[in-house]
């Protein structure tokens, strides 16, 4: 299999083809960020061509792929809507994306991003993006009636899949795009319960440093006191069993003087307490939350910047480098080669930026083995 990535992160795609089995050739890789490249270089054998700006390459020069990926940023099109195709969405990342497909006509491929794409200025971005990559093709099984006339006429199937649904504890919902050269029956994957609870992934031995400081709690504590925190009738006899107050909206909610307790969600019937080994959100310093109910042992999705923790020894740490990697699934094997490469910041990063693993790997085997 011929393989070619974009905006290729730690290689998600390429741990999930090892995992298949499934024996490739890597043309090239492109990532940007020389920590990743690092990173990407340890755990993975060398691509014949490792690119560092996408926006450069000359297409026509590469090798006609077998598959191809590319989890592009997500950019508004500055013109979008006035009709005319790729001329709608130059400058945007996305348009290197598209001309490359257009060049290289891939067998497949498969582009990921945020589930904020599908709004993304009002829906117009992702509307362009069908449209170029669908026209006179298909889009979910649907004749795609051609909207562009240089619109890539591939046969497209699109599907928002949350990780935590496919057997690892984020809550981490991308937007997927499949698309084929020839038109063919394709699903998605179906989703699975949740076998694997976040407890199951943390460490048990952890290095004080990933512990929160007192001077680090003692500023939550006084954010805090300005974001009308819960009643003091949450605490009674029992407050002393529990530890850290976690809103229903996901921000931590400290008080100072106090036993903490973690609120898992709130509802007009009361509140359910977590208990040790559950994640909490100590993003204290922006009062921007996250609505809804992540799931017992479910973890948020994990951000570059990692505010992420769980209660751990009556108290509140950070998520380990290990851990965030457990929760994008990749191998223990690829995080030991990228550790002695990184520093915990960049790993933290890579983790935050890449793909998850297990669900990539449940694409790939609807894509070649369904």
């Amino acid at each position: 299999m011929k393989l070619g990535t974009d905006c290729s992160g730690i290689g998600a795609p390429e741990e999930a083809l090892n995992r298949l089995g499934i024996n490739y050739d890597p043309v090239f890789a492109c990532e940007i960020d020389k920590h990743a490249r690092a990173s990407y270089k340890a755990i993975h054998k060398a691509p014949q061509t490792f690119y560092e700006d996408l926006t450069k390459r000359k297409h026509e020069e590469v090798e006609r792929l077998d598959l191809y990926v590319a989890g592009f940023p997500c950019q508004a099109f500055s013109i979008a809507g006035k009709r005319k195709g790729f001329e709608d969405i130059r400058g945007s990342v996305f348009f290197h994306v598209a001309e490359f497909i257009r060049v290289n006509r891939p067998k497949v491929f498969v582009l990921e991003n945020v589930r904020g794409l599908i709004s993304h200025d009002s829906g117009r971005t992702f509307q362009t993006i069908i449209e170029v990559l669908s026209g006179n093709g298909t889009c979910n099984g649907q004749i795609s009636i051609p909207f562009y006339d240089d619109g890539l006429d591939y046969h497209i199937s699109w599907q928002i899949l949350n990780t935590k649904e496919h057997g690892v504890p984020q809550n981490r919902e991308r937007v997927f795009i499949v698309g084929f050269e020839q038109q063919r029956s394709f699903s998605f994957p179906k989703p699975e319960p949740l076998k694997t609870k976040l407890k199951d992934i943390i460490e048990n031995d952890v290095a004080e440093k990933y512990f929160l400081s007192e001077e680090t709690l003692k500023q939550i504590v006084k954010w805090k006191s300005f974001q009308n925190p819960l009643i003091d009738n949450l605490y009674g006899q029992d407050c002393e069993k529990y530890i850290n107050c976690l809103t229903a909206r996901g921000d931590g909610e400290l008080h100072s003087g106090m036993k903490l307790i973690k609120v898992k969600s709130a509802t007009k019937q009361g509140f359910e307490l977590a208990q040790e080994g559950d994640a909490v959100n100590y993003k204290f310093h922006t009062i921007e939350t996250r609505r809804g109910r992540v799931g017992k042992q479910c973890a948020q999705a994990l951000e570059a910047e990692n505010m992420q923790g769980v209660i751990n020894q009556n108290t509140i740490r950070r998520l380990t480098p290990r851990e965030c990697w457990r929760l994008q699934d990749f191998s223990e094997e690829s995080f030991d080669k990228a550790q002695a490469v990184q520093s915990d910041t960049q790993l933290y990063k890579q983790a935050g930026n890449s793909m998850t693993v297990r669900v990539f790997y449940k694409l790939l085997k609807q894509i070649y083995e369904a």
